[in-house]
């Protein structure tokens, strides 16, 4: 490996720990926020619409422009530096409607990283080695956020306050280290140059990748009734269950616990048997998610949900991305996953937006059951999709269980 692959390698470890880091000390608890300034079922509708919509939909053409300028690196510090700042003007913006404006601000600079960030990913990785080296990233970033989960519990032991203004610490030093981790990424340099393809635009795309557009189809189906409970998880969580500043940070920790220590694992097994059965074992373990919210008598109901579901979080963390990066050419990487993060965030936009109005109109109880039982019928769309290249090994889902059959 010469000096600066290796370089640039490091410089991606550091930014995942620190932006991680940073990010763990804030993202998990802004909806929190919001519900501690009393936004109602609607206003958290429109809120989580926005983190949807914003950070995803602009993801497309900043991935195209990535291609089109044969960079990664700038984009990812450009876009890191000024939605992480965002985070401190979280603290300033108290009524709904300029919260909501800051969101969208971080949102649309935030995207510019996903897309350039994924494809420098593909760039650097081989295919054989792809999904584990997904999985040390993912497991060093969820790591630095499982740290940032302790470090938020402890402070709020210590900053004993029922008070909103226990979130302004977290939310300054998050946006001070994402800066920092931004930064870190100067030491990086992009791989060997490209030629776009200039026509390979996101219905040209669409149109000639059936694989790939079915694959969309079924994520889009799923992840709208996914979202359609999303913003009613947090009022479930502080308006119905009231609970602590100290058990919300306990929830996001004990979702980590069951993440970290489960990803580099899977991005290994990914490597030897593909993505496709993980993806549908991942899809299945988010179902029960909306009906345990329901029924949720205490908030040791979501505690042990949030562990459960950790290990599908695991899953998602590698296999996802590694499948998309397996169906697009290097040229287009940008675009591959700026079209998925694109598409995701404009159904799960539409998803959470109806959550929000179905949760003020018919209660929390009906929509948390049509969130279920549209995750339940679009976990079974995964079963159809194929994979974008061959593994050593392939594994079928048999009646009596997992077969792996050496090529």
């Amino acid at each position: 490996m010469d000096d600066e692959k290796t370089r640039t390698i490091k410089s991606m470890y550091w930014n995942q720990i620190l932006g991680s880091f940073s990010s763990g000390l804030a993202s998990p608890f802004v909806p929190y926020f919001a519900a501690s300034i009393k936004f109602n079922s609607e206003e958290m509708g429109a809120l989580q619409a926005s983190q949807n919509l914003f950070p995803n939909v602009m993801q497309y053409p900043w991935g195209k422009l990535s291609d089109r300028l044969n960079n990664r690196v700038f984009f990812i510090i450009f876009g890191g530096v000024i939605s992480s700042l965002m985070f401190i003007a979280f603290i300033y913006a108290k009524s709904p409607l300029l919260f909501i404006s800051v969101v969208i601000i971080q949102s649309i600079f935030g995207a510019m990283v996903s897309p350039a960030w994924n494809a420098l990913v593909g760039d650097i990785s081989l295919p054989s080695k792809r999904a584990s080296f997904i999985g040390k990233l993912s497991f060093y970033s969820n790591l630095a956020m499982l740290f940032a989960g302790v470090v938020f519990l402890v402070y709020t032991i210590i900053y004993k306050t029922t008070s909103v203004s226990i979130y302004y610490l977290p939310f300054s030093v998050a946006g001070i280290i994402g800066v920092l981790a931004s930064v870190l990424m100067l030491y990086a340099k992009d791989e060997k140059k490209f030629r776009s393809r200039e026509k390979s635009g996101l219905f040209s795309i669409l149109r000639k990748d059936k694989g790939f557009s079915y694959f969309m189809e079924s994520q889009l189906f799923y992840n709208f009734f996914m979202s359609i409970s999303w913003p009613l998880l947090f009022i479930t969580t502080v308006d119905i269950l009231k609970a602590s500043f100290f058990q919300v940070a306990m929830l996001n920790l004990l979702g980590l616990l069951t993440t970290v220590p489960f990803i580099t694992m899977f991005g290994k097994i990914i490597d030897k048997t593909g993505t496709k059965w993980l993806m549908v074992i991942s899809r299945f373990m988010f179902v029960p998610v909306p009906i345990v919210y329901a029924f949720a008598n205490s908030i040791y109901d979501l505690y042990f949900l949030n562990i459960f579901s950790g290990i599908g979080q695991a899953i998602a963390n590698v296999a996802f991305i590694a499948y998309i990066l397996d169906a697009s050419p290097k040229e287009d990487r940008g675009k591959y996953v700026g079209i998925y993060n694109m598409l995701i965030g404009i159904v799960t936009f539409f998803g959470s937006m109806l959550g929000g109005i179905l949760g003020l109109y018919i209660g929390l109880f009906n929509t948390y059951m049509i969130s279920f039982a549209g995750r339940l019928s679009g976990s079974f769309l995964f079963f159809k999709i194929k994979e974008k290249r061959v593994y050593p090994q392939v594994f079928s889902m048999g009646m009596f269980g997992g077969i792996l059959r050496k090529r």
